[in-house]
């Protein structure tokens, strides 16, 4: 019997010894992690024990609750005040839209408004605002549901006037329709307005507009197919009254298929047998160094090599990197041709980037550059930007940060950071009301400059 009250004990002595093993493993494994973790913690930088000591703090003692989320929020708006403003923390929802922004696909109406205004800067061409009529120099005075009240898009406040028109256009949700009241002269116009109807609605935007001839076009993309469709766009501009000899070709941004759009406004200038090109980068903010390298390529006139550089962008670390073009285009497009440019202060970065490949392979001089003068002083610039950002992406969390990486040098050495293309480079200072008047009256003034020069039988022009 005892022999088999043993066997019997075995069994049990086996269980208890594996429990007891398991609770001193899980103990072991305990005290290597609190090992291991006070390890982590005092090797970590000093700000960072003293951050996470001070949420503990406010996590146990604080008398309302600050969610995790916020604090660490907090904390990086806190390091974001350290940065240039051009730098920037995104979240994943943030850089999402980004992204959908730089490949031209918005959702909305197509409007930008000059700062703290409500004046018309920008109309993104194919919004549903260009298809509408609506246009740059324009107030947007009222707003309404479709079919009912049209109320005030401004208001006097202590003696002054604000405006609501860009809040009140950006907050809409898709699908919904608005009428606008436009005015041509007065931002708090109520009577003599043209009032039009928008749907804020997905759509990728254009970003080059040709005209030439009379007729003005644009590559629109075709959601069906998935492809840009060059299309005459004339009846959604304003009348284009300049007579052949001259062409037109405005760039708004640096972003999506404008590299694409670009080369077909070449095969178009080129089927239209013009010798003179406006080229408009005023308000023209800049964009990717992908899609500049892309453009530069059609015009870089005393360019050898089909891998030219465009651009040197110098590291924070002394490193050097040049940016090439991605051909040689020039003399397939615009030989014989000349070019001018038109450019303010908002004119920035891959924009003048752009037009410093220009200047150093000799396709312009600086009198052949328009800078819009709104003091009528004879002096003006362009924004000055020669810095460049690159954007580190999160794999792991979809977050990303955007951060100044880099100062930007033209291929013939000249850095234009902080100072911009000035007059006294050399640049032709435009006189204007603003940089963005309706009907464009600077536009005219330049092109008659041009035609009067001998370099373009040109009138007027959108």
């Amino acid at each position: 019997m005892q022999i088999q009250r043993q066997e019997q004990a075995k069994p049990k002595r086996k269980v208890l010894y594996k429990v007891l093993w398991a609770a001193a493993a899980v103990i072991a494994a305990g005290v290597l992690f609190a090992a291991g973790y006070f390890t982590y913690y005092w090797t970590m930088d000093g700000g960072l024990r003293s951050l996470l000591w001070f949420k503990e703090m406010i996590d146990e003692q604080y008398y309302e609750d600050i969610s995790d989320e916020d604090f660490w929020q907090a904390a990086i708006d806190g390091a974001e005040g350290l940065l240039d403003s051009y730098s920037v923390y995104y979240t994943p929802a943030e850089f999402e839209q980004v992204q959908m922004s730089s490949q031209g696909v918005g959702i909305g109406v197509g409007l930008s408004f000059f700062s703290g205004t409500n004046k018309v800067a920008q109309v993104a061409i194919n919004s549903p605002a260009f298809f509408a009529g609506v246009r740059v120099g324009m107030y947007v005075t009222g707003i309404g549901a479709a079919g009912g009240e049209i109320k005030d898009a401004f208001a006097s406040v202590g003696g002054s006037i604000l405006y609501y028109a860009s809040t009140a256009l950006t907050s809409l949700e898709e699908g919904t329709t608005v009428s606008l009241r436009l005015s041509a002269d007065s931002p708090t116009a109520t009577e003599g307005c043209t009032v039009v109807s928008v749907t804020a609605e997905e759509f990728t935007e254009s970003y080059v507009l040709y005209a030439c001839g009379g007729h003005a076009y644009a590559a629109l993309h075709d959601d069906a197919s998935g492809e840009y469709v060059w299309t005459d766009v004339s009846e959604y501009v304003a009348e284009d009254e300049q007579v052949t000899g001259a062409a037109y070709l405005r760039l708004s941004r640096f972003y999506g298929n404008a590299a694409g759009e670009f080369a077909l406004a070449l095969e178009q200038y080129r089927k239209d047998g013009a010798d003179t090109l406006l080229l408009d980068l005023r308000n023209d903010g800049g964009g990717s160094v992908a899609v500049m390298q892309s453009i530069a390529s059609y015009l870089l006139k005393d360019a050898d090599a089909d891998d030219e550089v465009v651009m040197e962008a110098v590291y924070g670390n002394g490193r050097r990197e040049r940016y090439l073009a991605g051909g040689n285009f020039y003399d397939e497009y615009l030989a014989d041709s000349e070019i001018y440019v038109a450019a303010n202060v908002n004119t920035a970065s891959a924009s003048e980037a752009l037009i410093g490949a220009m200047i150093s392979y000799g396709t312009i001089g600086y009198e052949d550059i328009f800078i819009t003068d709104t003091i009528g002083q004879g002096s003006a610039r362009t924004y000055g930007k020669g810095i460049m950002q690159t954007t580190y992406y999160n794999v792991a969390t979809g977050e990303a940060a955007k951060l100044t990486t880099a100062q930007i040098y033209w291929p013939n050495g000249e850095s234009i950071h902080g100072s911009g293309i000035t007059t006294a480079m050399g640049a032709r200072p435009s006189p204007a009301k603003s940089f963005g008047e309706y009907g464009d009256p600077e536009l005219t003034a330049i092109l008659a400059a041009i035609a009067s020069e001998g370099g373009a039988d040109a009138l007027s022009l959108l």
